[in-house]
C-alpha cells in the first residue's frame, strides 16, 4: 500500500489525517465541494465512519500512487502498512471521483456515480483507493522534490503510461527481493 503525501515522514512514523482537512482550503475548488458535497450525500447507511473530509487516502497499487504524486505538488510517496487499530472504512475506485468531475452540472449522474463509488464498483481500469484512520510508514519511495521532478518528467515523457518508467520496474524488482 502507498500514500501520496505532502508532509514530510520517516520510516516507522505513523500518518494520521490532518487536523485542517484540504478540503476546507481555499484551494478546494466549487467544483470538487459539489462532488464530496453528493459524495458524502450519497454516504450509505453503515458507512458513516467513511469521511472523505477527515480521513486517510491510500493506494494499492505503487502505479497509481505514482500518477496521483505526478497531479499532486510537492508531493512524496510513501509505502505504507496497516497497524493493529487500522480501520478501513471503504475501498473504492477513485477513478469515479475523478469522471464526476466532467458532469458537475448533471446532479442525477453524479449521484449514480457517488452510488457506484460508494458500492465499490470498478471502472475499466480501477484505481483503488482505501480511506483509512491511519498508517505506518515502512519506506520512503519518494521523499524528495528532486526525485519527485524526476520521476514526474519521466511519467510525461512516457505519455504516463507508468509501466514504462525504469522508476517504476526498479521499484517492482526491489519489492521482489
Amino acid at each position: 500500500m502507498f500514500r501520496v503525501d505532502k508532509r514530510n515522514f520517516a520510516t516507522s512514523d505513523i500518518i494520521k489525517p490532518q487536523e485542517i482537512s484540504c478540503q476546507d482550503s481555499e484551494d478546494f475548488g466549487e467544483g470538487k465541494q459539489i462532488l464530496e458535497k453528493i459524495l458524502l450525500e450519497e454516504l450509505p447507511d453503515g458507512k458513516q465512519g467513511a469521511d472523505r473530509k477527515t480521513g486517510l487516502y491510500i493506494f494499492a497499487e505503487l502505479s497509481d500512487a505514482i500518477r496521483f504524486c505526478c497531479r499532486m505538488s510537492n508531493s512524496k510517496i510513501y509505502k505504507v502498512e496497516s497497524l493493529e487499530d487500522t480501520t478501513c472504512y471503504h475501498r473504492g475506485d477513485m477513478n469515479w471521483t475523478e469522471i464526476m468531475n466532467e458532469f458537475l452540472n448533471n446532479e442525477n449522474t453524479l449521484r449514480q456515480m457517488a452510488r457506484l463509488y460508494w458500492e465499490g464498483r470498478k471502472t475499466f481500469k480501477p484505481c483503488w483507493e482505501m480511506l483509512v484512520n491511519k498508517i505506518k510508514v515502512t519506506n520512503i519511495i519518494v521523499g524528495d522534490n528532486n526525485s519527485r521532478t524526476d520521476l514526474c518528467r519521466a511519467y510525461q515523457t512516457a505519455n504516463g503510461n507508468v509501466e514504462q518508467i525504469d522508476f517504476y520496474i526498479e521499484a517492482l524488482n526491489q519489492n521482489r527481493q
